[in-house]
Parts: structure tokens; sequence; C-alpha cells
């Protein structure tokens, strides 16, 4: 038998890496920060120490899941940020986008969570650098979207309730396992139709 081509073994690796995310988050959800590398091998149906030849301890687990989830929230959304559409419409899709990608990525949801609970249940600081990323990436972007549609000076509080809507609804459909009847179209419509009656109430 041959030994394994490099794309052979790349390949293998990313395939193992993604079971392993996927049960991350999965017990993540189940467990919170009490999670260990043994429930998430479990999770994944594969050998411990196979789960733990990528990763040592939860917390470098943890830090590479929030990561991961950032690039792939970003991607999610970068149709909203091209185009000159109007602002609101854009920000409209960022949110649209960023939902979807919430129910069907856990990680994604984690990660959004994690951030709004300003990373209560993580020691120390090391996640500053993931936070000022996310700020730089996903947050800034949705605050320029609503000064320029609006004209706010307070385009912040507008950002916050739009992320907060989004975590809180998320949140009580998968605790509730209910995502399967997530009205995501109503929640956005909700969101931006307030959004808009609002503006109108102060021309």
């Amino acid at each position: 038998m041959s030994p394994r081509t490099k794309e052979q073994n790349d390949a293998i690796r990313e395939m193992r890496m993604n079971q392993i995310m996927q049960a991350a988050a999965e017990v993540y959800l189940e467990k919170g920060i009490q999670l260990e590398i043994r429930d998430v091998a479990m999770k994944a149906e594969l050998g411990y120490g196979t789960v733990y030849h990528y990763y040592k301890n939860k917390q470098m687990l943890l830090e590479d899941l929030l990561w991961d989830a950032l690039n792939r929230a970003e991607l999610a959304v970068q149709p909203a940020l091209t185009g000159d559409d109007d602002p609101l419409l854009k920000a409209e899709l960022f949110a649209r986008l960023l939902l979807q990608q919430c129910t069907q990525d856990l990680s994604v949801f984690i990660l959004l969570k994690t951030v709004s609970d300003n990373f209560h249940h993580f020691s120390g600081n090391r996640f500053n650098k993931l936070y000022a990323e996310f700020q730089e990436r996903i947050y800034l972007p949705v605050v320029h979207m609503i000064r320029e549609g609006t004209g706010s000076t307070t385009p912040e509080k507008t950002a916050n309730l739009i992320f907060g809507s989004l975590v809180g609804y998320t949140t009580l459909n998968i605790h509730h396992d209910l995502r399967d009847e997530m009205d995501m179209e109503g929640i956005i419509d909700m969101i931006f139709s307030g959004m808009q009656l609002k503006e109108r109430e102060m021309e």
C-alpha cells in the first residue's frame, strides 16, 4: 500500500477538523464552558487521542472555533458589503444573511452570543484581539450602513438593537429546538419596519 500524498493528508485533516468543530459547537451548546475534549471526541465519534492530536486543551479548541466562526460569518455577509444599494437595504441584507448563517452554523451563533456576553465565561484577555476583529469586520460595517442610511448620530444604538434581536431570537429557537420553525423573514421585517417607522416619525 503506497503512502498517502500531501493532498490526501490535507483532505483528511480538513475533514477531521470539520468533524471536531461541529462536535465542539454542539457540545458547547449542551455544556457551555464545562465541555471537555473527551465530550467532543465522543460527539464527533472520534478517538480521544485523535482530537487531542489537534487540540491539547479546550481553550485552544474554543479559540479556534470562534476565530473560524468569525471568518465564516464575514464570508456569509460579503454580499451585503458590496455594491451601491441603499445603505439600509444593505443593512437589512446583512442581518438576513447573518441570521441564516447562525441557524446553519452553530459556531457562528456561539460567536455572536459570546461577543454579546462580553466573553463572560472566558478568563483573561486572550479574546481581546478576536473582539477587536469582530468589531472591525462585523459590527462596524453595520454601524456605518445605519449612519449612512439614516443620518443618525447614534447608529451604535440601532446596531445594538439589530444584533441583540438576532442573538435573542436565535437563542430562543436553538435552546427550544425550534430552528426548523424559525420565521427569519418575519423577525428581519419586524426589526427594519420598526426602524423605518421611527425614521418617518422623526421627519
